[in-house]
């Protein structure tokens, strides 16, 4: 059973045990559906099944493979018996896509890839338009290549002999569309499987370096080749490359486009690609960046010069990642440097954990090949950290995570050097947001590396790393500001990704000063100072004058932008010991009972929704109490409508309403308490009495603002009480040496054993109990 399943609640995981039966059920009631010699027909019988399917793919359900083989087969055979039946090929196409990325380890089938490229010519090559609209169409196209691409790894061996005899005389005449249609069709159906892998030969490579070369300036031809090239790289790591670097490096540095002197980097004389074909073999990438960076991290090999060639390639790109020089080309350099890191983090996963022979395990690469690759990366993070782009510089933050966990005395004093030149820059804010960010996607990788340098004696590097998690933490609370929401958003996520790695804090003082409880204590009372001050300042607007739509939501920053405010606060708070809690939770209190915030109402309420789900009882008497009392005292003596329950004196005028200022501070408070509630458990049943008055009170009131705000209140009760929800989430457990300190961590793709480990660390659920499920019933009546 997957992880996520085996960690449900115990009902569920339970009931979970029977899927696979239920899936194996589903699969014979669609084969009974189908009727392909009585009823052609029959297929649309089946589309009903699809979305069941879907569910079982989307729940991690552990069914039996043969099953699967079953599903996937039968899903074949309606796909290729419906040829006028788009919708039917499109619900069948899509499910067999999602089949097949998930489940292609454990399924061993051929699929033929000439029925696949009949469909494809007959319904978008040959121009027949039949009463399909173009968004059928288009959307059956996207389904059939899609299909295509998910099954070239079950393509039988010679398919990909076949496919380049079939497609190699179109390229005989470069210059002809049909060249075009040819290096489409090839890129889109080649396969490059373990069974196919005789095909590729030295001579196969040094002819399709030569058909790529025949046409020059043309992105489309490129692309299609590059990806070609690419995917024999990666699967036929075997063969001799070595005699065809320079020719590769020179063609992936032309495909960049950068301009040189006064040009502007693009092809002066293009080739132009019919737009027909240019549609149907359209790439989800506007660039070549994913193929050459697949290319380049494949390439790299023990005693090759590929990391020379790479090297070169980088002091070139490199100046074009800085913020003074960015411009179109800017897209394309930051897809290159996003799936560099990302292809070589999968290799070296695949080459821990995947099993190999002699040959290829010599391919692997080592430490000094892994140092040399993250070194040459590393000039394009400290050029691309402070980009003005956006994209590039959250690209440099991930980059400089992962490399963080492979070479961390690499990595890590990069990311202090620049944290620090960062705070001396003043007068450019931005880079203080990226700095931060940089600091928080490493966090996890900062305190590791300390800790483990602290075993080892190696006092300089734990002093730096200390001293960069210390600062980081400190200077961050500067950056937490209402007027520069990136900044303060940036500040939150460092604070949550250095406490999720820590196990409770404040517990003991035999951890570095910076945990200490008194250090702890001091930096908590100037947190909470920050928060208070910013959302003190989120309120702009008068609010008597604030409408419906700014009492459900404030709409500010904090929680429409990311959700990091908030694990920020969940995470923090539940780190926290009692101590330490009981002293951040008299200062929350004191906050939220003498202040009313409408324009803050979703902020102030998930700060409280936090303290609650950390610590239900202690937080009930210091938050939930006080606003239910001053709810209470708020509608006494108000003027009711009569409707739910409460005898209305005969003295109430027939158009009473509320003040503004009453009406306000109602919704506030009632707002305020449904978002607190929303995992408070048990605790609930101590209020019965005083939370059924007030949701009765709140229908009561002859305010439609009011009446709304009761609502809300209702539906979170409600749903506080009957629903499963996992408590003490962030409280730690305890599986290895360093977990006094650090958090371990699990991984749902468990490997070598480590899945059973996992297994006895499940999470707490809330399981309503006759109690609560009482209370629900007697609040139904109010629905």
């Amino acid at each position: 059973m997957h992880l996520y399943n085996a960690w449900l609640p115990p009902p569920v995981a339970e009931a979970a045990r029977g899927e696979a039966a239920a899936f194996a059920g589903a699969v014979r009631a669609a084969q009974a559906a189908w009727r392909p010699g009585g009823d052609p027909d029959s297929a649309y019988a089946t589309l009903k099944w699809i979305s069941v399917f879907d569910i079982f793919i989307k729940a991690k359900s552990d069914v039996a493979p043969g099953d699967i083989h079953a599903l996937v087969e039968l899903g074949f055979g309606i796909f290729h018996s419906s040829q006028d039946k788009f919708v039917v090929q499109i619900k069948w196409g899509g499910l067999l896509v999602r089949l097949l990325k998930k489940h292609a380890k454990r399924l061993s089938l051929d699929v033929q890839w000439r029925p696949l490229y009949e469909t494809l010519i007959r319904t978008h090559f040959k121009g027949n338009m039949g009463p399909e609209g173009w968004k059928v169409r288009q959307q059956h196209f996207e389904t059939i290549t899609s299909l295509v691409r998910a099954s070239r790894a079950f393509f039988p061996e010679g398919a990909a002999a076949e496919i380049w005899s079939e497609f190699r005389p179109l390229l005989e005449n470069p210059w002809h569309n049909s060249a075009f249609e040819g290096v489409g069709f090839l890129r889109l159906l080649l396969p490059a499987n373990s069974r196919n892998q005789d095909h590729y030969t030295v001579d196969w490579v040094a002819e399709c370096l030569d058909i790529w070369d025949s046409v020059t300036n043309c992105n489309f031809w490129d692309i299609q080749w590059a990806s070609i090239i690419a995917r024999s790289i990666k699967n036929s790591r075997s063969l001799e490359w070595e005699k065809f670097l320079p020719l590769l490096f020179t063609r992936y540095l032309n495909m960049f486009e950068v301009p040189i002197s006064g040009g502007n980097g693009s092809y002066p004389f293009p080739v132009e690609v019919p737009s027909n074909t240019r549609f149907l073999f359209s790439t989800k990438t506007r660039s070549p960046s994913k193929a050459i960076a697949k290319s380049v991290v494949y390439l790299l090999k023990p005693k090759s010069l590929a990391l020379e060639q790479f090297e070169k390639l980088i002091n070139f790109l490199e100046q074009f990642y800085h913020p003074s020089n960015g411009g179109r080309w800017t897209y394309s350099l930051e897809r290159f440097l996003r799936y560099l890191v990302f292809y070589f983090e999968r290799r070296l996963q695949d080459e821990q954990f995947c099993k190999m022979d002699e040959k290829n395990k010599q391919l692997c690469l080592g430490k000094e090949e892994r140092a040399a690759f993250i070194k040459v990366v590393l000039k394009l993070l400290d050029r691309g950290q402070y980009s003005k782009d956006d994209s590039l510089a959250e690209t440099v933050s991930i980059a400089t995570s992962i490399l963080s966990y492979v070479e961390p005395s690499m990595v890590l004093p990069f990311l202090a050097t620049n944290f620090q030149l960062a705070l001396e820059t003043t007068t450019a804010t931005h880079q203080l947001k990226n700095a931060v960010t940089s600091v928080a996607f490493s966090g996890r990788a900062l305190l590791l590396s300390s800790l483990c340098s602290a075993q080892s004696d190696d006092s300089s590097t734990v002093d730096t790393l200390n001293d960069l998690i210390v600062t980081s933490l400190s200077n961050a609370l500067l950056g937490m500001d209402a007027n520069d929401p990136p900044k303060t958003i940036a500040t939150m996520q460092l604070i949550g990704s250095i406490f999720s790695n820590l196990a409770t804090v404040g517990v003991s003082d035999d951890v570095p000063a910076f945990l200490q409880s008194s250090s702890l204590s001091d930096w908590l009372d100037e947190f909470f100072c920050r928060l208070f001050s910013v959302l003190q300042n989120l309120e702009s607007i008068s609010p008597i004058s604030e409408g419906y739509q700014a009492s459900i939501m404030s709409g500010t920053f904090l929680v429409e932008d990311s959700p990091h405010y908030f694990c920020m606060l969940e995470i923090l708070l539940g780190k926290l010991s009692k101590a330490l809690f009981n002293q951040s939770l008299k200062k929350i209190a004191k906050f939220v009972n003498a202040n009313i915030l409408p324009g803050a109402t979703s902020e102030v309420g998930l700060l409280c929704c936090a303290c609650v789900h950390s610590y239900p009882e202690e937080a009930s008497v210091y938050l939930l109490k006080p606003i239910l009392m001053t709810i209470m005292s708020s509608f006494e003596g108000t003027p009711t409508t009569g409707y739910v329950g409460r005898a209305v004196p005969n003295n109430t005028a027939t158009k009473a309403t509320l003040s503004p200022a009453l009406e306000t501070a109602l919704d506030y408070y009632l707002r305020v308490l449904a978002i607190s509630i929303s995992y408070a458990g048990p605790v609930l049943l101590n209020y019965r009495e005083e939370l059924k008055h007030v949701i009765v009170s709140a229908f009561q009131a002859p305010s439609w603002k009011v009446n709304g705000a009761g609502d809300h209140l209702l539906r979170s009760v409600l749903g506080n009480l009957v629903s499963y929800y996992p408590l003490d989430q962030y409280k730690p457990f305890s599986c290895h040496s360093i977990a006094n300190i650090i958090e371990p961590w699990g991984c749902s793709k468990a490997h070598q054993g480590s899945e059973a480990e996992m297994l006895k660390f499940s999470p707490k659920w809330h399981d309503p109990s006759q109690d609560e499920l009482s209370f629900a019933r007697s609040n139904v009546m109010f629905t």
